[in-house]
């Protein structure tokens, strides 16, 4: 982390500082020299950017943007802060994305949300957000919710009128004497989040997509700033609920980070389990919609059926199968009063998958038409890995050795042997194979720490009826902290800002993987046909909660 600092320091800095073992923390005095800092960063090895961050200081009158860079082959990390001016007319900076195209997505959304203007993005405009808040800037203190949601009829009028504008455009600039035409495809179910693929086609033929997201956008982290420190775990959960746990986790940290606490190791291991727990049900979701995509529904219903075991597990431990609200800061909500029983109904989850995945790899992994559609398609290199930032699976599939709970380790994963589940070729197939892998090595780690519980038991270190939770302060510190997890789909970041005495908190960003992998299908599906979207889509394991969020 040295020559990290020694390249930083060569620019005005108002500090430069370690902060955790794989990050530096730096503040750049001037703006102007934001590019030359990401350029030299870029050149030694930071070049992924993971999110951008802004917080809105109305009273300072500056806005203050992070940036979140990463080299994830290196585990080297900066987190770079620059004040710029709040005014919208003066409200810009030069935009990374030229330099880290992961930093695409991630602008546009600080543009959208907060007004901040990136000079030289190839194409800045709106996302995310509708067209009812297009110039309003909603994520800004000093926009008035209460008012807009009172202009309901103008609202809803606002969003009408963007897509009759869409469809005359292409109208007008397609007309119907070709084979050319925007076909609208994507998911709509109401619960999960709909996704718009504009897909422009000759024919069968596609030669460009544009995604369009945000068609239930909650603005959580707006959410949570009404919310009390324990009631954010509500909506943090919700970014999507395939695997709500590891959320709740990231949250979690961020709060005891600045608060000072550090939670027991029994509520370190019992995190260690609720959050594979989340990332296996999600990943029998992913599994077997994979194939869902090619229109095999049956080994769906067979993905849905172990998963059903690992919900009575949950529910067992908070009431709830979806939604458990289980994680909270301080540690885990509730206590193992019968820590056999909850362990016993753990251990038959596990039997249920012991019992079906021999014939899971023999008759689906296996199967001819899966091979045959998705081998070889599809292929993404180290290359794509580091300038795009995909992350979790994704990654591993192109044999990418990244993963949070091993390169910073958190709970009590820096106890549990574990290693890279990695796959080879980095196609459409490697995409699928890599879940069943993960969901193998979700077991062996909830084995591990269903073992370190019980010997910690025995050795009267712990007691599952009184170690779930330490004491957190009713109001907390001024601070910020940056947390991340290994979430289902890859790394989960969040950047927590408090004031002091706060009861809530000032700024939560909520950072996850499904934004860069959406960003990919501009790349991935032209020049491939129609009939292949769901397989490339499926291959990527979005989730449009995510998205939403």
């Amino acid at each position: 982390m040295e020559k990290i600092k020694e390249i930083l320091n060569k620019f005005e800095m108002e500090y430069v500082e370690d902060y955790k073992p794989t990050w530096v923390k730096a503040k750049l005095k001037n703006k102007e020299d934001l590019l030359e800092v990401v350029k030299a960063l870029k050149e030694a090895g930071i070049a992924s950017c993971s999110t951008v961050s802004p917080t809105d200081y109305p009273e300072e009158d500056r806005m203050e943007i992070n940036y979140f860079l990463e080299d994830i082959i290196n585990k080297k990390n900066v987190w770079l802060k620059v004040d710029i001016e709040r005014a919208l007319d003066k409200c810009e900076i030069d935009s990374i994305t030229p330099e880290l195209p992961s930093a695409d997505y991630h602008e546009l959304e600080s543009y959208s949300t907060f007004g901040v203007k990136f000079k030289g993005h190839p194409n800045l405009r709106y996302f995310l957000i509708s067209a009812d808040y297009y110039g309003k800037f909603p994520f800004r203190k000093d926009f008035d919710w209460e008012e807009h949601e009172k202009q309901l009829i103008e609202n809803v009028n606002a969003i009408s009128e963007e897509f009759f504008e869409e469809y005359e455009e292409n109208e007008e600039t397609m007309g119907h004497e070709g084979s050319r035409t925007v076909l609208h495809w994507g998911p709509t179910h109401p619960a999960s989040g709909p996704i718009r693929l504009k897909v422009y086609v000759n024919g069968e033929n596609i030669e460009k997509v544009e995604p369009d997201i945000g068609y239930v956008w909650r603005a959580l982290e707006k959410l949570a700033e009404r919310k009390d420190f324990i009631g954010t775990i509500v909506a943090v959960e919700r970014i999507c609920f395939m695997d709500n746990t590891n959320p709740m986790i990231c949250y979690a940290q961020a709060v005891e980070e600045i608060a000072g606490k550090e939670i027991t190791p029994f509520a370190k291991y019992m995190r260690v389990i609720l959050g594979e727990l989340g990332r296996t049900v999600s990943h029998l979701i992913s599994l077997g919609g994979f194939f869902g995509t090619m229109g095999l529904q049956t080994f769906l219903m067979w993905c849905l059926d172990v998963r059903e075991y690992f919900l009575d597990v949950l529910e067992d431990y908070s009431g709830a199968r979806i939604a458990t609200a289980c994680i909270e800061p301080g540690g885990v909500r509730y206590p193992l009063n019968d820590y056999k029983a909850w362990f016993g109904e753990l251990n038959k989850a596990i039997e249920k998958w012991e019992s079906v995945k021999s014939d899971i790899e023999d008759i689906f992994l296996k199967n001819p038409l899966m091979t045959v559609r998705a081998k070889e398609t599809g292929i993404f290199n180290e290359e794509d890995v580091i300038e795009n930032y995909l992350a979790g699976p994704i990654a591993r599939a192109s044999n990418v050795k990244v993963d949070v709970r091993k390169d910073e380790p958190y709970a009590a994963y820096g106890e549990l042997e574990m290693d890279y589940v990695t796959c080879d070729s980095g196609d459409t197939r490697d995409r699928l194979y890599i879940i069943y892998k993960e969901i193998n090595q979700s077991i062996d780690l909830i084995q591990q720490a269903m073992k370190k519980i019980e010997e910690g038991i025995e050795a009267g270190e712990m007691d599952p009826k009184k170690d779930h939770m330490i004491k957190m302060p009713r109001r907390m510190p001024e601070g910020e902290a940056v947390s991340r997890v290994e979430w289902a789909r890859g790394e989960m970041l969040m950047h927590l800002v408090t004031m002091p005495k706060s009861t809530n908190p000032y700024r939560l960003k909520l950072k996850a993987p499904s934004v860069n992998h959406t960003r990919m299908l501009e790349k991935l599906l032209p020049n491939h046909t129609l009939s292949d979207i769901p397989l490339l889509y499926g291959s990527m394991h979005i989730c449009q909660g995510d998205l939403d969020r």
